[in-house]
This record gives structure tokens, sequence and C-alpha cells, in this order.
């Protein structure tokens, strides 16, 4: 029988998973396991609550992009819980703060709204829906390549650069703002808590 290596808490089909205090070699690999198995069980919503987190490595953050790409793969919701600051800027430098919603709270992320796997028959077709995850993955690699060409560029070339990068951020943040409002059959203002908590996720990231 399955046991959960970090407590986990499920309603209906959304897993709210707790990870531990320090997120490192010696433990990201159980970490990675976990979630992808945590997806593949079939969870709509799948919430990770970073609230005890206090230091994350690079190791980590890759473990979480590895979740979400199984995240699109399954038409699961992925959402971050990380009210420490050390940590979200971790999850800044490799990009992932673009795709995922990261909440201050595991309040936040629940009152966040309906998932989008779960309003499937609001929403485009599967085919649009293949198309825009695809698209969201190529600017998501896009992105990962300006930030290592704006970490080697000299200063004129950073400023193209970090307007290139502002341009991706811009064309993630539309693409996802579509989703969410279609899925939510357009019943949801436009600047919805989710755009306006992504938004200040972002922001926060520089």
């Amino acid at each position: 029988m399955f046991r959960d290596t970090y407590p986990v808490q499920w309603t209906g089909g959304q897993a709210v998973v707790t990870l531990p205090e320090h997120i490192n070699a010696a433990n990201v690999g159980q970490i990675r396991e976990e979630l992808l198995t945590l997806i593949n069980r079939g969870a709509a919503t799948l919430i990770v609550d970073m609230t005890a987190t206090a230091s994350c490595d690079y190791a980590g953050a890759e473990a979480l992009v590895r979740a979400y790409r199984r995240a699109v793969a399954n038409g699961t919701q992925l959402q971050l819980v990380v009210p420490a600051e050390v940590v979200r800027h971790v999850l800044t430098g490799n990009g992932l703060h673009r795709l995922v919603s990261v909440y201050p709270s595991q309040e936040a992320a629940t009152a966040a709204g309906l998932p989008v796997a779960q309003a499937s028959t609001a929403g485009p077709s599967q085919v649009s829906q293949d198309l825009l995850d695809g698209t969201v993955r190529n600017l998501f690699h896009a992105g990962l390549s300006l930030q290592a060409a704006l970490d080697a560029a000299h200063e004129t070339g950073q400023q193209y650069i970090m307007e290139a990068l502002r341009y991706v951020d811009e064309a993630i943040r539309d693409i996802r703002d579509h989703v969410f409002i279609t899925a939510a059959g357009r019943s949801r203002p436009h600047r919805d808590r989710q755009t306006a908590l992504s938004d200040a996720a972002r922001d926060s990231g520089g």
C-alpha cells in the first residue's frame, strides 16, 4: 500500500502536501517522487505547502519544475505556498514563479478559486489547451535562456534582455489569465484574486 513520505491532506480532488524545513540534496529525491506520485494519483489541484520551509537549494527548485511539467501533462493545477522570502528568491532564480501561482499562505491558495482542471467542460477544446500548454512551456524555456544570457551580458545588453524578459512574463500572464477566465465561464472579474496574487509573486521576483 502506498504511504506518503510527507504529510498529505486530501479534500476531494485537492491534495495539500507539507514540505520540510530544509530542502536539499539529502531529501530532494524523495520530495520530487512524492510530488510526481501525488500528481499521478489524480490530484486535480496540488498545493505544495512550504510554510515551514526555511531553506531550499536549486535542486529543490528543479524538483518543483519537474512537478510542474508532470502537472501540465496530467491536467493538474500546481500551487505553491511560500511565505519565506529567501525561498521565493530561489524559485525566482529558475523562473518557476512565471508559471506557477505562489501564495503567502495555504488559505490564500485554497481561496484562489476553481481549478482549471475541474472546469474542462467550460474551457477550450483539448487541442486549444494543448496548444496553450505548449506555448507556455516554450515561453518558460525562453525565459530561462534569457535569464542565463542576462547573467553573462554587459550593461547595454542587459537592458535589452530585461525588456525581453518582461515581454515573456506578460505573455505568460496573459495566457494564464485567458485559461482561468475561460474555465470559470467568464463569471469572474478580469482582475481576479489569482491574477492579482500571480502578479504579486512575479513582481516580488524583480
